[in-house]
């Protein structure tokens, strides 16, 4: 992970964007697919949690309006790297405390703290 950005009011250009229920938090990621087979990367599979332990989505509409997101859905091979974008809407003040990223909905995932 490389940067943490709170307080995002709206994602994507003048003519196509979505607002925040609350604040998007956009988490820019390194992903690497460390097997021997490909793996997606998406989104839809992330979660984050802030300190009360809550359970956060990731919003897959925002993650369209950012540029260079590559987390809507992205196919890794073995050996390659993607750098993304995932945004999660987390109510004003909320803070976010960890990240788990998975490969797929179904996978057990790793935990990455963000404090």
């Amino acid at each position: 992970m490389t940067k943490v950005r709170k307080g995002v009011k709206k994602v994507g250009g003048e003519f196509l964007s979505v607002e925040a229920q609350g604040q998007f938090v956009l988490i820019n990621i390194t992903v690497e697919n460390v097997g021997d087979e490909p793996r997606a990367f998406s989104s839809m599979a992330q979660t984050l949690y802030d300190a009360k332990d809550r359970e956060f989505s990731a919003d897959d509409t925002a993650s369209l309006y950012l540029d260079d997101s590559n987390s809507f859905y992205t196919e890794i091979n073995p050996g390659n790297q993607v750098k993304g974008v995932v945004a999660f809407d987390l109510p004003k003040g909320v803070a976010p405390a960890r990240l788990e990223l998975h490969d797929s909905l179904f996978s057990g995932g790793v935990d990455v703290e963000l404090n």
